[in-house]
């Protein structure tokens, strides 16, 4: 069960953004996608809101999902491959959703939870003038890639591997909070964030062991293909999503930084450098 409080005028954006979120793992969850599941209260409703002096309150609830969440130390190919097979099967799936480019606001036909929007909040919060330049250029090469129904749409965007519980040989998705319409490509990259932030090297230091990066990604497209026949010309532009996570990250981060300032420049240098990581690779 989750409570939460929505003071001021950003209260009815927020409760459009919480429902249509919801909205979309109650449709992955009835057509067999394996993500935490919403339970409707007893009005049938996926959320309750209650409105008193100081906001607006929203509750809802989710079933209990059984298993453990990984640990990012132990190589198991064939937990990757079930990960890769679930990510598949979420892309595959969403492609009959029927808001795939942008979620419309029912009374004023607006477009909310677009990319574009998770750009702009994201560059509200960089000062740095040389991060700023670069997260404006990683804009312009997002918005120059092609937007179909095979290759974009309502996504987790977050799938990396402490969003996961695992029981067994079922793989669940948990957290959908920045669920958002994006590129299928993001949520792959995102997954590899583990392998980049510790034991490959490619997020905040250089890559050390590619060979790690190389094998994660193969084994993991092995099952994401079993679901989802992404076009493989995507496969390359996975160097602008490490990019763009790299600096969303970066941001994200920074009162973590705050406690660590020898970290901040080699961040920056793997963000104004971009140094490819799949060169040479053969991930398919």
């Amino acid at each position: 069960l989750k409570i939460l409080h929505y003071g001021g005028a950003d209260a009815r954006s927020a409760l459009l953004h919480l429902g249509a979120r919801l909205k979309f793992i109650d449709y992955l969850s009835r057509h067999g996608v394996p993500v935490i599941e919403p339970l409707p209260s007893l009005t049938g409703d996926l959320c309750e809101t209650l409105v008193d002096e100081s906001g607006t309150w929203a509750a809802y609830a989710m079933r209990e999902v059984p298993g453990e969440t990984p640990s990012a130390k132990v190589w198991d190919p064939d937990f990757v491959r079930r990960w890769g097979q679930v990510m598949g099967m979420l892309h595959r799936v969403t492609q009959g959703y029927p808001d795939w480019q942008h979620a419309t606001d029912p009374e004023t036909g607006e477009p909310y939870l677009t990319w574009e929007a998770e750009w702009e909040s994201f560059n509200q919060r960089i000062s740095d003038p040389q991060i700023k330049a670069s997260w404006g250029q990683l804009r312009e090469a997002l918005a120059a890639l092609p937007v179909c129904r095979e290759c974009f749409g309502f996504i987790h965007n977050d799938p990396h591997l402490w969003n996961l519980r695992v029981a067994g040989e079922r793989v669940t998705l948990l957290d959908f909070d920045v669920a958002n319409h994006f590129w299928f490509a993001n949520d792959i990259a995102i997954t590899c964030q583990h392998m980049l932030q510790s034991l490959s090297g490619g997020l905040s230091t250089p890559l050390h062991h590619p060979e790690r990066l190389e094998l994660f990604l193969r084994t993991f497209l092995e099952g994401y293909f079993r679901e989802n026949d992404l076009d493989r010309a995507w496969l390359p532009r996975l160097e602008l999503f490490f990019a763009y996570r790299r600096v969303l990250s970066f941001t994200f981060m920074n009162d973590w930084f705050r406690a660590r300032p020898e970290r901040v420049l080699l961040w920056k240098t793997m963000i104004l450098d971009q140094p490819p990581l799949l060169k040479g690779m053969e991930i398919v």
